[in-house]
């Protein structure tokens, strides 16, 4: 495969040589068996795959896709062979825009059926199904292969090639040469706004651990943001500036913007769930869940019509477990805990174990119950915990297919130890701890795994997870040592807090807790109230209005004899309590 990439880059398109084309032609392909450089041997290639074999199964088993308005979206012209072609190309690119990979890979297995040569089909099909799968690694290799065929045979225009051209990059040598690449086409094509998208999308290079953009990231935010300004009405540009911009460190001065993208496209499942996020972020909960709603919504209309279950549509999955997620950090526990409890309870298809819905279920929905409880922290909770987490024998199938059950074993094993801990047997509760090592050891030898099948960001989430939860617990056992020993604590507090970071691509955070909090709880303990301030005001800067930091707040506040801030924050409380 990597010779055939090479090859295509080569003979397929001249943006490849950095010399941009006089004009939309291509250099023709090597005869049979010459290399496009030398002239010397060239590798024999494959025999190309059918059409069908290029379409993912889940795919294939659901009808065809339904059109969608985007105004003021993609709508280029391809080269295909029927308008109807054309048409779900750009419905396929506008899904891409949006986040929804399967709804697009519907869209552009449609066109490929209607125009099996449609390159811009194939690299649109390619694009959706980059991420590794199980159900989806066969299509994407099949896919792959036609798309170098009709690459070498020169189909499609010199801008689709340059498309082509970016994508070959981006699988053979990473986002850095992909971004470059796609920044040549836009030079050559100052018209075509995808291009610059792509650029910007695959050279982000995000924020370091004090919320400071890098300098990729920058440039990245600053090309979408004319992009925005030169297409003032479409989403494109705007979700794709919001999106790289939702790791930052203050995104309420983009809450209008996110508002204007809903308004654009108000039937948009995915538009609402980056609302609900820059929402969340911002510490407008009650807002946040009722946008996480109206995306959760959204998609089950779209389930119920298109006869799909949840097993292709993790996007419910995420956006029901962020708005659940948000009623927690609103302070109304009993509305959450009984609707993760339901969550929790949706049944994964038996022959769709390894489907990306599936998947989901088993990392965030199956475990958030315990999640909620672990956050509250009342008497028994950790007990609680314990028994809403699926059973051993209930994970047992899908060990061969998820790695998310060394998550829920390593879960398991944090909430013994609170139990224990909680029943003041603090000698069983070190030597769980020392168990629970083991699990993220283990759980650390799988990462490569986790890149092979596609379960790369859950994996990370959860051991990140894991570390923040394992220093919470040496803490807490430090704190019920003999009182020589009790500074340890705050040094494994600090760690927790530390290692706590932004969720990524739009997750909610696994750990529901900012564990800044246990430092406040620490410093009020040991007679520190200034302390404990700055800890409960460094909590609520990590989960703005977070209702536990806020009530720790207060009564930093009182310990302090500081009434006036501490009536301020009541008020404030009493007013999100309301929402």
């Amino acid at each position: 495969m990597k010779l055939r990439l090479i090859a295509a880059l080569l003979i397929g398109c001249s943006f490849a040589t950095g010399t941009p084309p006089a004009q939309p032609k291509i250099e023709a392909p090597p005869s049979k068996g010459g290399n496009p450089q030398t002239g010397g041997v060239r590798a024999e290639a494959a025999p190309t795959p059918g059409v069908e074999a290029a379409i993912p199964g889940p795919v294939k088993a659901l009808g065809g896709p339904a059109m969608m308005n985007f105004p003021d979206g993609i709508h280029m012209a391809v080269t295909a062979a029927t308008e109807k072609a054309q048409s779900h190309v750009n419905q396929g690119m506008n899904q891409l825009h949006g986040g929804w990979e399967f709804e697009a890979s519907r869209h552009f297995a449609a066109a490929m059926r209607e125009d099996p040569e449609c390159l811009l089909a194939h690299w649109g099909m390619l694009m959706s199904l980059l991420t590794p799968s199980p159900e989806t690694d066969p299509a994407r290799i099949a896919v792959t292969g036609r798309l170098l065929d009709l690459v070498d045979q020169g189909k499609g225009t010199e801008l689709e090639r340059g498309y082509c051209y970016g994508l070959i990059k981006y699988i053979d040598e990473g986002p850095a040469a992909a971004a470059s690449a796609f920044r040549k086409v836009a030079a050559s094509f100052p018209n075509d706004m995808q291009a610059t998208i792509f650029a910007a999308l695959f050279s982000r290079g995000g924020y370091d651990e004090f919320g400071t953009a890098t300098p990729d990231q920058e440039a990245a935010e600053k090309s979408l943001l004319a992009l925005v300004e030169k297409y003032p009405e479409s989403p494109v540009p705007l979700n794709a500036l919001l999106s790289i911009r939702a790791e930052g460190p203050d995104l309420s001065p983009w809450l209008d913007l996110t508002a204007k993208l809903c308004r654009m496209c108000p039937d948009y499942a995915p538009y609402f769930h980056l609302m609900g996020h820059y929402e969340w972020r911002s510490g407008r909960h009650a807002k946040a869940a009722t946008s996480f709603g109206r995306a959760s919504s959204h998609l089950e209309k779209w389930m119920k019509e298109n006869k799909a279950s949840v097993a292709d549509c993790p996007e419910w999955v995420k956006a029901e477990c962020y708005r659940i997620v948000a009623l927690v950090s609103k302070g109304d526990f009993e509305t959450a805990y009984a609707a993760s409890r339901q969550v929790a309870a949706t049944p994964i298809p038996k022959d769709r174990a390894s489907s990306p819905g599936a998947r989901l279920l088993m990392w965030d929905a199956k475990t958030l119950p315990a999640r909620i409880l672990l956050h509250r922290g009342l008497p028994g909770n950790a007990a609680e915990a314990l028994v809403s987490l699926p059973k051993p024998e209930e994970t047992r199938e899908f060990r061969k297919t998820s790695l998310s059950c060394l998550w829920i074993d390593g879960l398991r094993l944090a909430f013994e130890t609170q139990r224990l801990i909680n029943e003041k047997n603090f000698t069983g509760a070190r030597d769980v701890t020392t168990a629970m090592g083991q699990i993220g050891e283990a759980l650390s030898k799988t990462q490569a795994a986790a890149i092979a099948t596609g379960e790369r960001s859950a994996w990370n989430r959860a051991f990140r997870a894991l570390e923040v939860l394992a220093s919470d617990l040496r803490g807490q056992l430090a704190l019920a040592g003999p009182k020589d020993r009790t500074g340890a604590a705050y040094n494994w507090f600090a760690s927790a807090a530390d290692r706590q970071h932004t969720a990524i691509m739009m997750f909610p955070p696994m750990i529901l807790t900012p564990m800044a909090i246990r430092l406040g709880e620490y410093h009020l303990a040991n007679g520190k109230p200034t302390e404990a301030i700055e800890s409960y005001q460094r909590a609520l800067t990590a989960f703005p209005n977070d209702m536990n930091a806020l009530v720790g707040l207060k009564t930093a506040y009182e310990k302090a004899k500081l009434p006036k801030e501490a009536a301020i924050t009541e008020e404030k409380i009493q007013l999100l309590r309301a929402q």
